[in-house]
């Protein structure tokens, strides 16, 4: 289950790619991010999420899934 940062709120990470499978560093959001939405990220870089894709909870890993997104 997704952990805060000491505010007892759940945070969510992600993995970035781009539709051609660059990798294009990580995310976190204080909620789950859809396909369709826009994310913003440092400096002033804005995506749109074309798609999530989940990760496994057995994974343990510290992101909840990859987003595949596309300059907005």
């Amino acid at each position: 289950m997704p952990a805060g940062p000491g505010n007892g709120g759940d945070v969510f990470g992600y993995r970035l790619h781009s539709p051609d499978g660059n990798d294009l560093g990580e995310a976190t959001y204080a909620m789950m991010i859809k396909p369709g939405e826009q994310i913003h990220l440092g400096a002033g870089q804005r995506f749109r999420v074309l798609d999530v894709v989940p990760f496994d909870e057995e994974d343990e890993s510290p992101f909840v899934g990859l987003l595949k997104v596309e300059a907005a």
